[in-house]
């Protein structure tokens, strides 16, 4: 079993082989939202380790994933911390009292 860390490159990639197969490297180009240099930089490196496998026709270079048995390691959402916001209470407070003020103004007295 490979173990891809998520927030790499090679695993946004993966994940673009591992939902749609066959694919050339253009259409992972555009799903991946990377740049094309950086895509091939990271299919090559694959590639070496025997991941996948690139077969080079004259106008389209295809992928072809030789292993399938990829674990992406990272925190899930689950697993996330719930993001605390403070001050929400404070902010109706100060608008309150801006509204209080408004009628007590020396002006009016």
């Amino acid at each position: 079993m490979v173990q891809v860390n998520a927030k790499s490159a090679e695993a946004k990639v993966l994940r673009v082989l591992l939902e749609r197969y066959p694919i050339d490297i253009d259409e992972v180009v555009r799903r991946a939202k990377m740049k094309r240099i950086d895509v091939e930089r990271v299919l090559y490196g694959m590639e070496k380790k025997g991941w996948v496998q690139l077969e080079r026709l004259p106008d389209r270079t295809f992928i072809r994933l030789r292993r399938f048995d990829f674990t992406f390691l990272g925190r899930d959402e689950t697993q996330r911390k719930a993001v605390k916001h403070k001050g929400r209470d404070g902010k109706k407070r100060v608008k309150e009292k801006l509204l209080k003020d408004d009628d007590d103004d020396m002006m009016y007295a």
